[in-house]
């Protein structure tokens, strides 16, 4: 996982734990690619 990887988790973990849903935030970044989404959904699904 990059670094930017991880930010990004941080800031999305923040807003779900705030009430959105995983998919409406990673809606907000359409230049993620498929495999960094897959990633993002795995670490909120364990």
């Amino acid at each position: 996982m990059t670094a930017a990887l991880a930010l990004l988790c941080r800031v999305v973990r923040r807003r779900v734990n705030k009430g959105e849903s995983l998919d409406s935030v990673l809606k907000d970044y359409p230049k993620l690619t498929e495999e960094e989404l897959a990633e993002i959904r795995a670490l909120f699904q364990a």
